[in-house]
């Protein structure tokens, strides 16, 4: 299709290489790159060169999926036009002067698409950030997985010196969060615990080990249905993981976890899920940030106040509704294919068009062989909705080369134990 595009706007810059950005992309190459006449460049910058399948940072942290079958390189997803994409931190955003400060260089635009996602939150809590470790990137599954295996190693040793109390709080993982990402780390760490764990070091008093789920909310998953958080609270329980609920972290040290109500948890290992925050605080000027730091935007996706900045994902609210779209994959994913659609627009001088998240469902593992799915009223557990969360995630993968590499690799590890070495 051709578009009548205005000749003053030639630059799209695209920030963040996560499921929001690299849709955007795409969308975009597809709808502008062959287009006749054309002289638009669209660029992409992101702090790492590839592509995080962030939803299943869990099992990379247990061993039960492969670093390389979560990341995919953003030139190769970019293919023809591998130049446009710059590997940088970003410094600062300057809408006025139209320019992305890097630490590689500035750089300009005349369009722009946001869709940095958000961090960590620690609410301040006192110990929170220095003593635990959080699950958002693919270092983070990495330095839980050898936090998980060097616990072992420690309990094993402090066992042999007869130490009961020190193997205990080795032996005691603690996750704070009960959200999706904490559910999903906890199901595979029991797994991991109760299978190859208690093979592989036999030295080690497994009676003592185990691990405590702490959420500050009445139940579990609170986005999905009450019937599906029983299921999912059912399942952990069933699996030997203890509840905590409505009882907030107070503060975390070396070896301890002090919760609200004045009760101690004995743990050098604490893995934290719980909660968001907006890291563009620094990067864009506070006028256009609201008390959240997030960027308002209008039902176009476009940002109030700024008529050719664009934002979606989790660095971005709606103006009208802060609680109408989810942070998922797949609302990131539905929004950039609607913020492609409002920037060929702007180009064109068309009027923009209104988006309206469609949610196709929500899975989430809990171990081996077992998902929970609900869409609507619709909610159904076990190992279709397992299979059916693989599937989804091969789907999201950019290449077929991929897909059939993963594939295998999966098929051959059903029948081998997960990879317990430190990486």
């Amino acid at each position: 299709m051709t578009y009548p595009i205005n000749p003053s706007l030639k630059r799209i810059l695209i920030l963040g290489g996560g499921f929001g950005g690299i849709e955007t992309y795409r969308q975009l190459h597809k709808r502008l790159h062959s287009m006749a006449g054309s002289d638009i460049r669209i660029e992409l910058i992101n702090r790492t060169n590839y592509l995080t399948f962030t939803p299943m940072l869990h099992e990379v942290a247990t061993g039960s999926v492969a670093r390389e079958h979560v990341v995919q390189p953003i030139r190769e997803i970019m293919a023809c036009c591998g130049n446009d994409f710059h590997q940088a931190e970003i410094l600062k955003v300057d809408p006025k002067t139209k320019e992305v400060h890097t630490t590689e260089g500035i750089h300009t635009y005349d369009i722009l698409v946001v869709a940095l996602g958000v961090r960590q939150a620690y609410f301040d809590i006192p110990g929170a950030r220095e003593f635990t470790l959080p699950l958002k990137q693919l270092e983070d599954a990495v330095k839980i997985r050898n936090q998980i295996l060097r616990a072992y190693e420690h309990a094993s040793e402090s066992h042999a010196r007869q130490e009961a109390d020190n193997a205990a709080r080795y032996l005691h993982f603690v996750i704070v969060g009960g959200g999706a990402s904490g559910v999903e780390l906890t199901g595979q760490m029991a797994d991991l615990m109760r299978n190859e764990l208690k093979k592989l070091y036999g030295d080690v008093p497994h009676a003592v080990a185990k691990i405590t789920l702490v959420h500050a909310g009445s139940r579990i998953l609170e986005l999905f249905s009450r019937r599906c958080a029983h299921k999912a609270l059912a399942r952990l329980q069933h699996m030997g993981v203890q509840v905590i609920l409505n009882d907030p972290v107070a503060s975390v040290s070396a070896d301890t976890v002090v919760l609200m109500s004045g009760r101690e948890v004995a743990t050098k290992n604490v893995f934290w899920t719980a909660g968001t925050e907006s890291g563009l605080d620094k990067l864009f000027p506070q006028a256009i940030l609201n008390d959240k730091g997030l960027l308002v935007i209008n039902d176009a996706q476009q940002v109030i106040g700024s008529s050719n900045v664009f934002a979606l994902g989790d660095c971005a609210q709606d103006e009208k509704d802060m609680s109408r779209v989810p942070a998922t994959a797949q609302a990131a994913v539905q929004a950039a294919a609607a913020v492609a659609d409002n920037v060929v627009a702007q180009l064109s001088g068309l009027s923009l068009r209104p988006h309206r998240f469609k949610n196709k469902g929500d899975i989430v593992p809990i171990g081996d062989w077992y998902a929970i799915y609900e869409k609507d009223n619709l909610c159904f557990s076990g190992r279709v909705a397992w299979w059916l969360r693989r599937t989804v995630f091969l789907m999201n993968m950019h290449s077929w080369s991929r897909r059939l590499r993963v594939v295998s690799d999966w098929t051959i590890q059903i029948f081998q134990p997960r990879d317990t070495a430190e990486i």
